[in-house]
């Protein structure tokens, strides 16, 4: 009886021994998930995202000549301008097309035009640069009856031209010309203050090749477009 009895004595303190063991054992929490490792934003530092100077400025036109319709987006961002057309021709049904320029400067204005008499429009296009010089610019397209388009540029000062050339130029249309006219300044001149006395007014025509020079002369500042624009 003695054999079993010790038998049983060690079971239970087996038993028990186990238990504890149990009891005492604590549960490893989970690890913790891995934290992104983000660099700190220096004090004052401007937050990475779209800036009031990313942000473009929208200009909407439409035009229409010759029966034709031109519809222009622009977006100017900085000191850049990329201008969209939508071209819809005189033709019933015929699908419109689309034309893209980037400029450097702005789109002063636009001009919708038969320069050549052919009954089919040309697009003026004048831009400006930024800055106190405000160089002016002129590029657009003229096509034909189908809709087909061709650039069209204005042609570089020559060198008498350009003598007393510092920008601020002005485009415009009077009848079958183009007119382009700037004030003329001396060298010791600022920019904001042409002191020539004249403006210098050269009108183009548009020929088979593209515009060419027909006219070049001096006129007076006073009373000049220029005027004007130098008084603001």
């Amino acid at each position: 009886m003695r054999a079993p009895g010790r038998l049983v004595l060690l079971l239970v303190a087996t038993a028990i021994l186990a238990g504890c063991g149990d009891t005492a054992r604590e549960p490893v929490p989970p690890a913790p998930a891995a934290t992104p490792d983000i660099p700190p934003t220096p004090i004052g530092a401007e937050p990475v995202g779209t800036t009031a100077a990313d942000t473009p400025v929208i200009r909407s036109l439409r035009l229409s000549g010759s029966g034709w319709q031109f519809d222009l987006d622009t977006a100017t961002v900085g000191d850049a301008t990329r201008i969209d057309t939508l071209v819809r021709t005189a033709t019933v049904g015929a699908a419109p097309q689309r034309l893209r320029l980037d400029v450097a400067g702005v789109l002063a204005e636009a001009f919708a035009t038969d320069l050549d008499g052919d009954a089919v429009p040309e697009l003026l296009l004048w831009t400006r640069s930024g800055g106190s010089s405000a160089e002016g610019d002129l590029r657009g397209w003229r096509f034909d009856a189908a809709g087909g388009a061709t650039a069209i540029q204005v042609p570089p000062l020559d060198d008498e031209a350009a003598t007393g050339w510092r920008g601020r130029d002005q485009f415009g249309v009077q009848g079958d010309d183009l007119v382009r006219s700037f004030p003329l300044y001396r060298d010791d001149d600022d920019n904001a203050s042409p002191s020539a006395g004249f403006v210098r007014v050269i009108r183009y025509r548009l020929d088979a090749e593209g515009l060419v020079v027909a006219d070049s002369t001096l006129e007076p500042m006073d009373g000049t477009p220029q005027a004007d624009v130098l008084a603001r």
